[in-house]
C-alpha cells in the first residue's frame, strides 16, 4: 500500500510544480528550451524524492515493502537500497519487486528532458566553436555516463550469489574440451577501473572488460573534441574582434 502511496504523492507533486511554472512562464517569457529545461529538472528532482526520500528508503525501507499477501504466504528475505540510480528492491521467497519503480522513470525521464534541452541551447546560441564540434563535446560524456549507469554501476550491485552465476555464464569453454563442472575461486571487484573478475583454476575474466573499453572510447572521444574547442577557440582569438576590411 505504501508503493502506492509513493506513486500517488509523486503525480501529485509534479501537478503542484504547474502552479509557480505558469507564475515563471508569464513572468519572464521563457524560450522554449528554457521551459523544457525546467520541466526536465523539476521532473527529475520530484522522481528521485519518489524513490529514495519519502520512500523511506534511507530510514525504514522495509515499511516500504510491507506483506505480499494478507496471510504472509510469501516472507520478506531481505531489502536492498540503492541510492543512485535510485531503487528499492523486496526480496520475497517468491519474486522481487521494486515499489518506488516508477519514481525511477519519473527521474530518468526528467534528466533525459533536461540534457536534449540544455544541448538544443547550448546548439543555437552564438559562439566561435562550430555547432558539430560543440555536439560532440556534450554528448560523448553523456554517452560515457550513460554506458555507466546502464551497464556498469548495476553490474558492481549486484550480490556474490550472482556474480558467481555470472562468471559461470561467462566462462570460455575450449570446443575441444569437454568440462562437466567449472568452478570459480574468487570475484573480485573494483569501481576505477570498473572490473568484476573471475577467478578460475587456470585463468581469469572480467565481466566489465566491454563496457570499460566503451568508457574509455568515449572520453577518448571527449578529449579529442575538448582539444578542437580549443584550438577553434584560440584560432577565433578575443571574442568581439572584428575583421578590418581591405582599402580599395
Amino acid at each position: 500500500m505504501l508503493a502506492l502511496g509513493t506513486e500517488f504523492l509523486t503525480v501529485c507533486l509534479l501537478l503542484a510544480g504547474l502552479i509557480p511554472y505558469k507564475m515563471w512562464t508569464s513572468s519572464r517569457g521563457p524560450s522554449r528550451e528554457a521551459r523544457w529545461t525546467v520541466i526536465g529538472l523539476w521532473a527529475a528532482a520530484i522522481g528521485y524524492a519518489g524513490a529514495v526520500a519519502y520512500g523511506f528508503a534511507f530510514t525504514d525501507p522495509v515499511s516500504v515493502c510491507g506483506w505480499r499477501t494478507l496471510d504472509n504466504d510469501f516472507p520478506l528475505l531481505h531489502v536492498t537500497v540503492d541510492p543512485f540510480p535510485p531503487d528499492v528492491a523486496c526480496h520475497w521467497s517468491d519474486l522481487t519487486l521494486h515499489p518506488t519503480a516508477m519514481s525511477t522513470w519519473v527521474m530518468w525521464a526528467g534528466l533525459g528532458v533536461t540534457v536534449v534541452a540544455l544541448s538544443v541551447v547550448l546548439l543555437r546560441r552564438e559562439s566561435r566553436v562550430s555547432p558539430e564540434v560543440r555536439a560532440g563535446a556534450i554528448w560523448s560524456p553523456m554517452v560515457a555516463a550513460g554506458i555507466w549507469v546502464a551497464g556498469i554501476d548495476p553490474a558492481l550491485d549486484l550480490p556474490r550469489s550472482e556474480l558467481d552465476a555470472q562468471c559461470l555464464y561467462a566462462k570460455p569453454v575450449p570446443p575441444e574440451t569437454v568440462l562437466t563442472w567449472i568452478k570459480v575461486l574468487d570475484v573480485d571487484r573494483t569501481v576505477f577501473p570498473p572490473s568484476i573478475t573471475c577467478t578460475y583454476p587456470d585463468g581469469t575474466t572480467n565481466l566489465l572488460a566491454g563496457q570499460w573499453i566503451a568508457v574509455l572510447v568515449c572520453a577518448a572521444v571527449s578529449a579529442a573534441f575538448a582539444g578542437v574547442v580549443l584550438h577553434q577557440v584560440r584560432r577565433a582569438g578575443p571574442r568581439g574582434r572584428e575583421v578590418e576590411e581591405p582599402a580599395d
